[in-house]
């Protein structure tokens, strides 16, 4: 019995090991037959590839290469990659790239677009159009991308045209891209691009563009590009865009959703009608969400400084939404002359006109106007606003302060208003209050850094009043530097004294300090001569 199934078992393993063999040999004999189909087809890949390109109907015109190698398993590298429309405009132009493809299609003639696994474009200027719908077109490059990213066309096109117009133009316009539903699962490489974007009337030129998009028509892209320096309606340092497209029921009408991380850096605000002269670095960070076609971005705003005529403000950090071209920023906050500045505003990307509003408290004067001797804590409303010309930026509202001093001047409060366009900076109904007068003025300028002042209406609370004319000030001035003067050099004796005096028990008042003082008394009684002189009203 043992012999029978020992012979049994041997013989069992025998036709197992054959069979394993058989199978081996059925898959070595298949791979070498269908390596050597596809060695034949790489082989004849330009042809296969003009036939392709012939039948495809995705992308209208005509699609050359200037030369074009392949691999068995796939890969086919190609330069000089050139699309033209049928009237010859080029539409795309690649010096080199790769495209990779199913194999197996390719050996069995079944062309489709889904038989691409991955395109990858090196050094290649794309131009895209997007339309009301952000649908996707290729067209021309504009004489733009050759041009410096400062001097790029913020609006190329012709003005926004009515719902109804640009309805019946879409209905009319032949595309050069036509995806026409097809099932699409491919990643695309872009490797040192530039890109040029048209979209609604907004123009935008992007240099140093990387990215790798993957995408299933059937589920979703999945996107992770970075770009260099951009021009056009913005110019700044660069983008960023990372996450997903939802295209889940895409082909039953229903809108892509969005769930993007979009960061713009470096934004030039002059670039956005900001005023000509205000360059300072803007970043945005956003969350982009809702339908393909009408966007909502929320996130914050930073700008580590920003320069205005006679304003500066620190560490701007603020919220920010974005959609249908239309910025809202709330909750901005700022450091400015070492205080705070609470905004808000509303700015439209298309026209760039703006308003911005905000309140500024306890500025330190001294920081503000650059004189050292004008200590008092200011808050103010301000109020900024643009049509949409860089030099039409006006800047006003109102100010009060608390207790402080001029020299040694006590001051109670200031009120007044201001107004700043360009670098003239005017003040008006300005009230000082002190302990003994009421100062008041409508003529206060500062015209690029420089203070000058008009008549002032003083009122002492004895109730006398005058008026101190522009004659007056020369002397008046001269005096007070004079007397600025020699309280700074009689502080300097002071100082000398004091560490001349370390040790000493008995310590006498310097001849030179007591000569300083006394200078110091005799010019401030020459400016109350001078008052003397002053014309009344």
């Amino acid at each position: 019995m043992k012999y029978y199934i020992r012979s049994y078992w041997t013989k069992y393993k025998q036709l197992y090991k054959k069979g394993l063999k058989g199978i081996a040999a059925f898959i070595a004999i298949g791979a070498i037959i269908f390596f050597v189909l596809a060695t034949i087809a790489s082989r004849g890949m330009g042809v296969i590839f003009n036939e392709v390109m012939a039948r495809q109907t995705m992308m209208r015109g005509s699609v050359t290469v200037e030369s074009l190698t392949a691999t068995p398993w796939g890969t086919l590298s190609f330069t000089d990659l050139v699309w033209k429309d049928p009237e010859g405009r080029e539409l795309l132009t690649v010096p080199s790239g790769k495209i990779r493809v199913n194999m197996w299609d390719v050996v069995t003639r079944n062309f489709k677009a889904s038989a691409i696994n991955g395109i990858e474009l090196n050094d290649a200027t794309i131009v895209v159009d997007l339309d009301d719908n952000n649908r996707l077109d290729f067209v021309p490059a504009s004489p733009d991308v050759n041009k410096p990213l400062d001097e790029v066309e913020p609006r190329p096109k012709p003005p926004k045209k009515t719902t109804q117009e640009r309805q019946e133009e879409l209905g009319k316009k032949v595309r050069n891209f036509n995806w026409e539903g097809q099932h699409l699962d491919l990643t695309i490489t872009l490797r040192n691009n530039q890109l040029e974007i048209f979209q609604k009337n907004r123009h935008y030129v992007m240099k140093n563009v990387e990215a790798k998009i993957h995408l299933d028509s059937k589920r979703a892209i999945r996107v992770d590009m970075e770009t260099g320096k951009f021009g056009g309606t913005a110019i700044g340092d660069g983008m960023t865009l990372k996450g997903r497209v939802d295209l889940k029921d895409v082909l039953k009408h229903r809108m892509p959703q969005l769930d993007l991380q979009f960061d713009v850096k470096g934004v030039d605000p002059a670039s956005l009608g900001f005023g000509d002269d205000i360059h300072d670095a803007m970043t945005l960070l956003t969350k982009v969400t809702g339908d393909f076609n009408r966007p909502l971005a929320k996130g914050r705003v930073t700008m580590p400084i920003l320069h205005i005529p006679a304003l500066t403000f620190e560490n701007v950090v603020g919220d920010v939404t974005y959609q249908d071209g239309i910025l809202n920023f709330e909750n901005v906050n700022a450091n400015v002359y070492s205080g705070k500045l609470e905004a808000k505003g509303v700015y439209n990307l298309d026209t760039r006109a703006y308003t911005i509003t905000g309140v500024a408290k306890d500025l330190d004067s001294s920081e503000a106007l650059k004189t050292p001797e004008f200590v008092v804590p200011v808050s103010a409303n301000l109020n900024f606003k643009s049509e949409g010309k860089p030099r039409d930026m006006e800047v006003w509202g109102n100010f009060w302060s608390g207790g402080g001093h001029y020299m040694l001047i006590p001051i109670k409060n200031i009120t007044g208003n201001f107004h700043n366009k360009g670098r003239h900076l005017s003040f008006s109904d300005v009230t000082v209050n002190t302990n003994i007068t009421t100062i008041s003025t409508d003529a206060l300028r500062i015209d690029n850094g420089q203070l000058t002042m008009g008549p002032l209406n003083i009122t002492s609370h004895g109730g006398s009043n005058f008026i101190l004319y522009d004659e007056s000030f020369d002397e008046i001035d001269e005096n007070m530097d004079r007397i600025k003067e020699g309280m700074k050099q009689a502080g300097e004796n002071s100082k000398r004294a004091s560490e001349s005096a370390k040790g000493l028990d008995n310590f006498k008042t310097p001849e030179d300090l007591k000569a300083s003082l006394d200078d110091v008394k005799r010019q401030m009684d020459e400016v109350k001569d001078a008052f003397k002189g002053i014309k009344i009203k």
